[in-house]
């Protein structure tokens, strides 16, 4: 919950609004980023041509996907991409602490794996949370232009957040919103609570879209 502040004079009346267990997502641009992503772009096609594709079983469908230990490869442009995916969540922890805790941790450690994804026309993610962890995201290598809008309700191969809410549903209302679809540019960063159900529309457009998958899971003091 997060503090409303105090009290403001209205009249005779005193008011205070406060915003109940709201969820916090970061979306970070790194446009200077072409040089890294041209990179990271020609290691995860390597990948995709002499590694098995671990997509089968997952969220992902009809694309190509690493095993987790995507970022703990040996790898500059991968150890780059981990340092700058480790700086986002740093600065996305201080804001999430003071909505999700009751007290500020006085120590933090965050344990942070990844995975590759790869997708062509047609390819797209289920809806779905990230189980194991406290905090996920995606980084975005490769966005070819998105070519017109489709029946989704976001563009294809944007990432659409659902409300998370398990009564909002329950009365409805005239143009509710119940999602939020973000679309993304190469270099992009988006970081969210895992418990946030989420998923990648079918992607619409020539070329391959290339992103890196990410969790991290936190132990607190």
């Amino acid at each position: 919950m997060t503090d409303g502040g105090a009290f403001m004079n209205m009249g005779t009346t005193q008011d205070q609004f406060i915003e109940q267990f709201p969820t916090l997502v970061l979306h970070r641009r790194s446009p200077e980023n072409g040089p890294l992503n041209a990179e990271l772009s020609a290691l995860v096609r390597k990948l995709r041509d002499t590694t098995p594709n671990a997509a089968p079983g997952s969220s992902t469908h009809g694309g190509f996907q690493t095993d987790t230990n995507f970022l703990y490869m040996d790898h500059p442009a991968v150890k780059t991409l981990q340092q700058q995916i480790h700086a986002t969540v740093q600065a996305y922890l201080p804001r999430y602490f003071r909505i999700e805790l009751t007290s500020a941790p006085k120590n933090v450690d965050a344990r942070l794996w990844g995975w590759a994804v790869l997708m062509r026309e047609g390819d797209y993610n289920t809806p779905h949370v990230h189980p194991e962890a406290h905090i996920s995201g995606v980084y975005y290598v490769e966005v070819p232009p998105v070519i017109g809008q489709t029946k989704e309700p976001g563009p294809g191969g944007s990432i659409t957040f659902y409300d998370p809410r398990p009564g909002a549903e329950m009365y409805q209302i005239r143009r509710r919103r119940m999602q939020h679809n973000v679309v993304p540019q190469s270099g992009d960063v988006v970081v969210f609570p895992s418990y946030l159900r989420h998923a990648v529309f079918p992607y619409r457009g020539g070329g391959e879209r290339i992103s890196v998958a990410f969790n991290a899971r936190l132990t607190v003091e």
